[in-house]
């Protein structure tokens, strides 16, 4: 009998210590959100649940612990962890803004007008959001990009005879086509398996494109045309000048592509392709309610402090020269 009592001793121990590694989280947000919190309430615009009147409440965030039930005095950090909304130490309802990422318990206590007291929390992850921009080549197969990049347009090395145009601008050159690919990671620095629609499964984000060093050739036949191909949950357009704003609901990978129009001209007149996408333009919706208040990638997080990078890397295409007819006297 002793050894049975040990033994079903021994099991309720280890279902106790895997409760408490398996604990998953109450809600899982991304920093920078800006989330409510209530008790005694439907839905949180009233204090509509009866027997609560003169009730007082004080709203607190601690570090998560092992057991956010048995949470030590750990306070986090105010100002830099998180920081309430106005009223949230008096009333039914608070309203926290998340500010770095990290595990927190919620805890409010409730006074009743009796002076008697109940304690609740709730365990909250916070998860950092991280852009990656990559930079593809031109070529029929392309080749993912690690550092600017040089070239010729695809007519370099063609031959013209005296049939072919006076201006090579009047003949039809050729065309060049370059790929961006744009990721939201819900880890800095993060692999595929963080990818945010890992974590919020109908989530949507929306960036936007700054293209401040966008030039072309002063050639009237000079072009660049940026699109934003037939992709599935994505919408948002990009205009002349390389600027736009881009939503993408349900996925995690947004493809942006640029045509140039090959031309013939003078050695210093090329085509100069780059973006930036600021951070705090990297904005997500979690609960779709579509103002895009559940997080915002951190400032920092532009390729520094071991973040991915937010700019594309700079293309450079060079014209063929303006080479004129062979003549003879």
């Amino acid at each position: 009998m002793k050894k049975l009592f040990t033994l079903l001793s021994l099991f309720v121990l280890i279902g106790m210590s895997a409760n408490v590694f398996a604990q998953t989280f109450d809600q899982t947000t991304t920093i920078n959100s800006t989330r409510p919190y209530y008790v005694n309430s439907s839905d949180g615009s009233a204090e509509d649940l009866p027997g609560h009147t003169g009730s007082t409440y004080q709203w607190s965030v601690y570090d998560y612990q092992s057991d956010f039930l048995t949470v030590s005095s750990l306070t986090a950090a105010a100002g830099t962890d998180y920081s309430f909304g106005a009223g949230s130490d008096e009333t039914f309802k608070a309203q926290i803004t998340w500010l770095a990422a990290g595990n927190y318990v919620v805890e409010v206590v409730e006074t009743s007008s009796n002076s008697c007291t109940t304690t609740r929390r709730f365990s909250v992850q916070i998860i950092e959001l991280d852009l990656l921009v990559q930079t593809y080549d031109h070529e029929t197969t392309p080749n993912l990009l690690d550092a600017d990049f040089t070239t010729c347009n695809t007519n370099s090395g063609d031959i013209w005879g005296t049939d072919n145009a006076e201006d090579l601008n009047d003949e039809s050159l050729n065309t060049m086509k370059f790929t961006y690919k744009v990721s939201l990671y819900t880890k800095k620095a993060g692999t595929a398996s963080d990818e945010i629609m890992d974590s919020f499964t109908s989530a949507s984000w929306k960036f936007a494109v700054s293209n401040a060093s966008n030039t072309k050739p002063t050639t009237t036949e000079a072009n660049i045309t940026w699109a934003i191909p037939t992709q599935t949950g994505v919408t948002g357009s990009i205009d002349a000048n390389g600027d736009g704003n881009i939503t993408a609901t349900g996925v995690s990978e947004v493809t942006i592509e640029v045509t140039v129009q090959n031309v013939a001209d003078a050695p210093d007149e090329n085509y100069v392709l780059d973006f930036d996408i600021e951070p705090s333009s990297v904005v997500v919706d979690l609960n779709g309610d579509s103002d895009f208040s559940e997080g915002t990638e951190p400032t920092g997080f532009d390729g520094t402090d071991g973040s991915h990078t937010n700019s594309a890397f700079q293309i450079t295409v060079n014209p063929i020269p303006n080479t004129n007819n062979i003549k003879s006297n």
